[in-house]
């Protein structure tokens, strides 16, 4: 099947893929959108930072792209970061208090 209509299918769903380059290099993440010649995905962080875990979103050229990675058991640890960073955006304080 053709890449790009794999990636049209998983950006349904919001799926989690893999995407691998070229250098061999990985970015782990959810398909947002799927352009004429790129892919929006969101991640949470790179598994092999553990302390620099962030949200962040990336367009990626589809050229680019070698080949996905469309199930693996590190998406269920992937999808807890995504959890975690959630939860911890929600209980965070939206305004500091005023003294009165």
């Amino acid at each position: 099947m053709n890449l790009k209509l794999r990636l049209e299918r998983l950006c349904d769903n919001r799926s989690w893929v893999r995407l691998h380059f070229q250098d061999g290099t990985t970015l782990t993440g959810r398909v947002l959108r799927l352009g004429h010649d790129y892919v929006e995905m969101e991640s949470y962080g790179d598994f092999d930072k553990p302390n620099a875990r962030d949200y962040s979103k990336h367009l990626v050229p589809l050229n680019l792209v070698k080949m996905i990675t469309i199930e693996s058991s590190s998406f269920a640890d992937a999808e807890r970061q995504r959890l975690t960073y959630l939860a911890q955006v929600e209980s965070a304080p939206q305004y500091p208090d005023l003294e009165k």
